[in-house]
């Protein structure tokens, strides 16, 4: 064989070589994707439906949550919420209502591992904390579940845990962008908030509405039909894998304030009726900011910049709304960045127990 031709050779059966490595990159990096989807397995009953609210907790459940990422249990009290609030504090202390979403209830880790938890065993003031948290909720529901549910409980301080990811977006819709459920929301319509939705539907969501998405909803309508290069690397996992390694996503920022604008004043006016409502029952109440993975490990991200842009708008809004602010995105960011540690579960998104820890750390300090 010539030089030439051995040469030609060579290189036929080298590119053959990586593009069989690739596509077998390829093959795995789908099939690990497409069952990680799969993976999520929550027992069955958890979740039921209500008139009002959309979905609530069941009493006294337990169960088993299992996912790629962790495989832990979960159980309720006799009221529906997830720890023990038979516990009385001390008269030397406060009593915290805890009220969010996922990131409050804990998906991902035990009951003795959720913060709130924490905070209870490692309570050295008489205080109390309880924990409101529903998976799925948005602010709207949290104001219904606090006057219809939470201050029967006669709390003295109400700690509104405000998701950065989806809390503010989910406020606008009859349907959660990432759930099936219907749900009540608020209209604002001159300053004032009319309820919407109620009873709630206990149809699954339709097909128009399942269209929305996150991306759609922070980027705009039109973000899908881009270039063509731009939909083979959406197609194509280890392109999708090259991007985020190798190329900042451009900045968005400026774009938000028109998108973004009805989404904050709603939110406002809801805080407003639950400040309201708390001040009528001689409540105190704050809000505590939480971020998702992608605002603590990708600060640069798309995820990161929206969440970096209503962080800063609810704190800059906190004083015309009269509460204070937790700004725990913020703390987490700044001690990620000192030490960053395995915080977040890698595919699902929630909190770790090492997460859980960090927080509590965080806020056993702001709170005393």
């Amino acid at each position: 064989m010539s030089k030439g031709k051995w040469i030609l050779f060579v290189t036929i059966i080298t590119l053959s070589g990586i593009f069989v490595v690739l596509v077998a990159s390829e093959i795995l990096l789908r099939f690990k994707k497409y069952h990680i989807e799969r993976s999520d397995h929550l027992d069955y009953g958890l979740i039921n439906y209500d008139n009002q609210l959309g979905w609530k907790l069941a009493p006294n459940w337990s169960g088993r949550h299992k996912h790629y990422d962790f495989d832990v249990s979960y159980s309720t009290s006799s009221h529906g919420f997830r720890n023990d609030f038979n516990v009385k504090h001390s008269q030397a202390g406060f009593s915290y209502a805890f009220v969010g979403d996922s990131f409050t209830f804990s998906f991902g880790v035990n009951d003795n591992e959720t913060f709130i938890q924490l905070l209870n065993s490692q309570e050295t003031h008489g205080n109390i904390y309880y924990n409101f948290g529903v998976p799925g909720y948005s602010t709207d529901q949290e104001c219904l579940i606090i006057q219809r549910n939470v201050l029967q409980f006669s709390p003295d301080v109400i700690l509104l845990v405000v998701y950065l990811g989806n809390d503010l977006f989910d406020n606008e819709l009859p349907y959660p962008l990432q759930a099936n459920r219907a749900k009540p929301f608020y209209e604002l319509m001159s300053d004032e908030l009319i309820l919407r939705n109620t009873p709630v539907p206990i149809d699954h969501k339709p097909q128009e509405q399942n269209k929305k998405d996150l991306t759609r909803v922070v980027l705009g309508e039109d973000l899908k039909s881009n270039g063509l290069v731009e939909r083979i690397v959406n197609r194509i996992e280890l392109l999708r894998l090259l991007e985020r390694a190798l190329f900042k996503p451009p900045d968005h920022s400026a774009q938000f304030n028109d998108r973004f604008e009805h989404a904050i004043n709603l939110f406002t006016a809801i805080v407003g009726q639950i400040r309201h409502t708390c001040t009528q029952k001689e409540v105190r109440m704050s809000i505590i900011l939480m971020p998702g993975r992608s605002f603590v490990e990708h600060p640069y991200s798309v995820s990161a910049q929206f969440q970096e842009y209503l962080r800063k708008k609810i704190v800059e809004n906190s004083e015309d709304m009269k509460v204070g602010v937790i700004d725990l995105a913020k703390y987490l960011r700044e001690r990620y960045q000192r030490d960053p540690g395995k915080w977040y579960y890698p595919n699902e998104g929630h909190l770790t127990a090492e997460g859980h820890r960090v927080v509590y750390d965080i806020l056993s300090t702001v709170l005393q």
